[in-house]
């Protein structure tokens, strides 16, 4: 439609396959909103929508609604805890597509130190919660080494403790499973956060329940663990730092394209050549390029000749000359000679540009077999969750003494190690992974399917 417009949302707190549907589906539902579509691999939202209806604020507004964050609008970063402002709108037509890759860069960066933060902490608290864990090794209760016996007092404090320590760890390293969890009751769906939440939850649940009303367990049973909820958190936690750590390192090839450009051109106004950033390059300047210099935009030669190293864009390394009237394009070397050219295009309208959208939109594209993994990650909570409670029941009804503590720590596990992430992760981050490396050796793949079948290729034909 003539009013649509796209844009794409670089989303935080995105670690899960199962996750990325939840917010499909809320930007979906958006007044306004004609496709949605999110990658768990590059952890982007791509939604086009008419912008009579709603705009870049109301897409941020629903995506924070779903329980995840925005960290930049079409690479104009946007303040987590502020309201949205001017800075959410698109950045100009000046501006080079892909530009914003340092600025994303960034706020994977941002988001990997806070997680680093969180799992430090979890860490840092697991360590005393783990040593009262384990009553029957003498030196953990150390101001006691000297005594006969620890005193059942003693250890009830000790697991009192452990129980109010465990509580920041649930609710500040571990908010996010919390948050997405609630978000996706609100859906009406279920997804790691919501794993990983009833986990914690139900281990710290059951050890405060023993601790306060043992007489209502068998006798010798009623045992707390609180370390469950809080190594099992710190872990998780520790695994989504190294995970926003590997993305981070998927946006190399991009960088490296947009190294490709020159940063400065110079440009004839008023008679006289005037140096300035390419970004301030507008359609119709003319620009001198000298010797050893890279074209700065796409243009076509006004004066002068010269032959241009064109290997970035064709493959071939032999230099091509240039007369008057020859295109040149941006980010290609002058060998010889010195001209001068005028704009035909311009930040996001270049080639390179456009390369590097091409990139950007490979690695955000589906494979075929990542749309299955969707579908089977689709089922695979639920099925989690119900495959726990006949655990559970199992374990309950048909387990040694103590049935009931054995019968919720097999539980929780079965909640907490069957997290689809392996799965729902792999082929997005193999996708981009495998996008990105053929950028660096100057191959383009278009999406995820050209990708998935050439693995079925018998002649290449260059």
């Amino acid at each position: 439609c003539p009013d649509c417009r796209e844009t794409r949302l670089v989303l935080e707190g995105l670690h899960c396959a199962t996750c990325a549907p939840t917010v499909a589906s809320v930007l979906q539902a958006a007044p306004g909103v004609h496709s949605a579509t999110v990658s768990p691999g590059t952890d982007e939202a791509r939604i086009v929508y008419d912008r009579r209806s709603t705009g870049p604020e109301n897409l941020i507004e629903a995506v924070r609604r779903s329980g995840y964050g925005v960290a930049a609008v079409d690479g104009v970063p946007v303040a987590a805890d502020e309201e949205t402002d001017e800075r959410t709108e698109p950045p100009s037509d000046g501006r080079v597509e892909g530009e914003d890759t340092d600025r994303e860069t960034a706020a994977h960066r941002r988001e990997y130190r806070s997680l680093m933060r969180k799992f430090w902490f979890a860490a840092a608290v697991s360590v005393p919660v783990l040593l009262v864990a384990y009553p029957n090794i003498d030196w953990v209760y150390l101001p006691y080494l000297f005594t006969d016996s620890v005193s059942e007092g003693t250890i009830w404090t000790l697991f009192a403790l452990s129980g109010v320590l465990t509580l920041p760890v649930l609710f500040y390293s571990g908010r996010q499973f919390f948050v997405g969890a609630w978000s996706a009751l609100k859906h009406h769906s279920a997804d790691m956060n919501t794993l990983i939440a009833l986990g914690t939850s139900a281990a710290w649940i059951y050890s405060t329940v023993a601790l306060l009303v043992p007489e209502i367990f068998p006798e010798g049973t009623a045992e707390p663990f609180y370390d469950v909820a809080s190594v099992v958190t710190a872990l998780v936690v520790l695994g989504q730092a190294l995970e926003v750590r590997a993305k981070g390192r998927t946006s190399q090839a991009i960088r490296k394209l947009i190294g490709l450009r020159a940063r400065t051109a110079r440009v004839v106004r008023d008679g006289a050549e005037v140096e300035v950033p390419v970004e301030e390059v507008v359609e119709g300047d003319v620009v001198v390029v000298r010797p050893g210099e890279k074209v700065p935009v796409d243009g076509v030669i006004l004066e002068g000749r010269s032959a241009l190293d064109e290997s970035m864009i064709t493959g071939e390394s032999l230099p091509v000359d240039k007369v008057p009237g020859d295109e040149v394009v941006g980010a290609t070397m002058n060998t010889m000679g010195a001209f001068k050219f005028r704009a035909t295009r311009v930040g996001k309208d270049t080639a390179l540009a456009q390369i590097v959208k091409m990139v950007q939109d490979a690695m955000g594209s589906k494979a075929p077999i990542a749309r299955l993994v969707d579908v089977v990650s689709s089922y695979f909570v639920p099925a989690v969750m119900i495959v726990s409670i006949l655990t559970f029941l199992a374990w309950f009804n048909f387990g040694p003494a103590p049935a009931l503590a054995f019968a919720v720590v097999t539980a929780v596990t079965v909640l907490i190690i069957a997290c689809p992430c392996a799965v729902g992760m792999a082929v997005p981050m193999s996708l981009v992974a495998g996008v990105g490396k053929g950028a660096e050796h100057g191959v383009l793949i278009r999406n995820g399917e050209a990708l998935q079948v050439s693995s079925r290729l018998d002649v290449l034909v260059l």
